[in-house]
């Protein structure tokens, strides 16, 4: 059964748990008694943009640890190779 919002006059919210078919008929208050109207809200989804979606899988790739590679011989080190570095290195998510 889902949970339901309601509001009293006299006490303020509560949350009663009701058949879907009870969800608009009014409810008595459990503290009062008093007759408390159904108050409607936003569902509670998660929304989140593509960056944010993007940042938080990166946030959560760093936290696996990755596999090292030795350089085979010869081979230049990752380290002694330039990097190019383009654009705003600062701003992460424009």
């Amino acid at each position: 059964m889902p949970t339901y919002e309601f509001f009293c006059e006299t006490c303020g919210p509560f949350e009663q748990r009701r058949d879907h078919r009870q969800s608009g008929d009014p409810m008595p208050c459990p503290s009062c008694g008093a007759t408390a109207r159904r108050v409607y809200s936003m569902p509670d989804f998660n929304v989140t943009s593509r960056t944010g979606k993007k940042a938080q899988l990166l946030d959560e790739q760093g936290s696996m640890p990755g596999v090292a590679k030795r350089p085979q011989t010869g081979e230049a080190s990752p380290a002694s190779k330039p990097r190019r570095v383009g654009g705003r290195p600062w701003q992460i998510s424009h």
